[in-house]
């Protein structure tokens, strides 16, 4: 299954069938009454009858694991269902998942609580990576583990004291590396990687926004103009970092309400809300805010 080129979502629903059908199985070597506790053990995931079966994680663990997760979801649910600011649910929804995770670390003990984290954070990315370059899952989870890597090698360039034009060098021989890896592990995707991450902002508001190539093109104009002023603000040494926040501030706002025309009601309540979050970290990373 996990060989098969098959969308993400259909891949959940096949995951599922084939846990019933193992559970089934299963069932028949248990005395009557066990086969419940084993299988809310396993919970028809993946993840956890690794943590149960080959970590021997505790019966107790697990359940305490299930309940906190459920717990989990069912907030997150609610949250995006109540009403309130997108970007504030962004960051909710980062909060929740921190303290989520601290959690998970408790229950399981920090070694089998970093393996289920890192291994559940993977899992899903792989699964966006399915649609996104239409590989298998086994594929895609090739293709997730080698970008998790680069991720945090662009977040060291980033963090690095190299100067403007050496951490551009340094950013591009990274992102040349890591194409090279995947076409060398996952070859059939190498293409369809290199084609979406070639023009990743197209690829985004394409599928996540809806957004087609017209609106797209509109939209990356207002950017570049947006960015050119981003820079200029930026570079004003006498400029406070008070008054630079104030102004980045304004002119994003003003950026919005250029491109608002290009998106469909909520895909903009939807993309807005991711900006104005997104613009908040990038500012707290710049040190003004």
């Amino acid at each position: 299954m996990k060989s098969r080129k098959i969308s993400s979502a259909q891949f959940k629903v096949e995951q599922k069938k084939l846990y019933k059908k193992y559970g089934i199985i299963v069932s028949q070597t248990f005395f009557e009454g066990k086969y419940k506790k084993w299988s809310s053990c396993t919970q028809e995931m993946e993840r956890y009858q690794v943590l149960s079966e080959n970590k021997f994680v505790p019966y107790e663990q697990m359940r305490a694991l299930y309940q906190a997760e459920s717990a989990w979801v069912k907030e997150r649910d609610k949250m995006h269902k109540d009403a309130g600011e997108a970007w504030e649910k962004y960051e909710n929804s980062d909060t929740m998942l921190s303290e989520l995770n601290i959690k998970i670390k408790q229950i399981l003990g920090v070694e089998n609580g970093t393996w289920y984290i890192e291994y559940k954070r993977l899992f899903f990315r792989a699964l966006d990576d399915m649609d996104k370059y239409e590989v298998a899952y086994k594929d895609a989870f090739t293709i997730a583990q080698i970008e998790d890597t680069y991720k945090q090698k662009r977040i060291d360039i980033f963090n690095s004291n190299k100067k403007n034009a050496e951490r551009e060098v340094a950013l591009m021989a990274i992102d040349d590396e890591m194409a090279k890896k995947i076409a060398v592990a996952v070859p059939s995707a190498s293409a369809k990687w290199r084609k979406v991450n070639n023009a990743a902002l197209d690829h985004i508001l394409k599928s996540k926004y809806g957004l087609d190539q017209k609106q797209i093109n509109e939209f990356k104009i207002a950017y570049n103009k947006y960015a050119i002023e981003e820079y200029k603000i930026l570079n004003q040494k006498k400029l406070p970092d008070t008054d630079k926040y104030d102004q980045l501030s304004q002119l994003g706002d003003n950026f919005c309400k250029t491109v608002n025309p290009l998106f469909k009601t909520d895909s903009y309540k939807k993309w807005c809300g991711w900006w104005k979050y997104d613009f908040e970290r990038k500012m707290k990373r710049k040190g003004l805010k």
